[in-house]
């Protein structure tokens, strides 16, 4: 997807028809990695495997250098992924219990 450089924009409408645009593609890449959590459940057997304390606390840090490295409020960008994480967390326990009902 193209957007338009902040800089090229010339009103107000057009700044925020782009911020809609990439809000959009946010939403939509929130879907496609929905897709790999509901997936990921095929490899994990308990509940365990699903927390994986150290690979949270591994992306949580990751995303925090990412988020400072590209200018951004990196206690945000911790804060929006412990939130995205215990949702899939949450959301793959559902799952591994309906596995096991199978």
């Amino acid at each position: 997807m193209k957007f338009r450089d902040p800089e090229d924009c010339a009103t107000l409408e057009e700044i925020r028809c782009e911020i809609d645009k990439i809000d959009k593609h946010i939403v939509l890449l929130f879907a496609e990695r929905h897709k790999y959590v509901e997936a990921i459940v095929r490899f994990k057997d308990d509940e365990n495997a699903i927390i994986a304390e150290d690979r949270k606390q591994s992306v949580i840090r990751q995303r925090r250098e990412w988020a400072e490295k590209n200018g951004l409020n990196a206690d945000i960008f911790e804060q929006i992924y412990r939130l995205l994480i215990e949702s899939n967390i949450k959301h793959e326990m559902e799952l591994l219990k309906l596995k096991k009902k199978k």
